[in-house]
């Protein structure tokens, strides 16, 4: 039986023989078994499919646009500042497509993913210049658009105290930076910090409504 009702059953039997080995090597890097793999691939191929840059059929992967907009309407990241950083941490690198095994390492980590993982991928989106300290400048990037604004409060001031206060909880030698054992130790200790200077993950009710939607499906294969 097809996984994909979209796909016709002979085209999904192709797309999956061709993937076999990267399914293989994938279930050693993510947190799904091999029929759930499948269809976390072929949502990929699908999207690849879809592609509407009028180069349909020529593309090897999906592109950055693709990718952001899944974050956009399947896991609810819309701020642009964000989805650049999560890009950027998820990506290593500045190129205009996506492979199917940052794909599949990114959705593995949005619903599966550990503590642990979370809280190094969430550092690393903070960590604007990616050399592990999250400085006061940057925070204040980051915090900005996310700051709500009051109607007799300067957006700018709310953003300072909060860096304020976020700082006088991670910065253990009073660097006025955040280093990752900093954060890590904080965030362990007040799970709560995880994404203190912007959302980068999907939130619980997005994280259950994509799983019960594709990966329940994928167990009864």
């Amino acid at each position: 039986m097809s996984i994909d009702t979209t796909l016709k059953l002979g085209e999904e039997i192709r797309f999956l023989s061709k993937i076999s080995s990267t399914v293989r090597q994938l279930v050693k890097r993510t947190h799904f078994t091999m029929n759930e793999l499948e269809v976390v691939l072929l949502i990929y191929y699908k999207l690849l499919k879809d592609d509407d840059s009028g180069l349909r059929g020529l593309r090897q992967h999906i592109t950055r646009h693709q990718f952001t907009r899944v974050f956009d309407m399947v896991f609810g990241l819309t701020d642009e500042t964000m989805l650049g950083r999560i890009y950027s941490a998820l990506d290593r690198g500045v190129s205009s497509h996506v492979t199917m095994e940052t794909w599949a390492t990114t959705v593995s980590l949005f619903l599966r993913g550990s503590f642990e993982e979370k809280i190094r991928y969430c550092f690393q989106v903070y960590d604007i210049q990616g050399d592990g300290v999250i400085r006061r400048d940057h925070m204040m990037l980051l915090m900005k658009n996310t700051a709500i604004k009051h109607q007799e409060e300067d957006v700018g001031e709310v953003v300072k105290d909060l860096v304020d206060i976020i700082l006088h909880r991670m910065d253990a030698d009073r660097d006025g930076s955040i280093s990752f054992q900093d954060y890590q130790q904080t965030v362990r200790q007040r799970p709560e910090l995880l994404e203190c200077f912007g959302q980068a993950l999907p939130d619980r009710a997005r994280v259950h409504a994509f799983s019960k939607t594709f990966l329940e499906r994928g167990r009864k294969y």
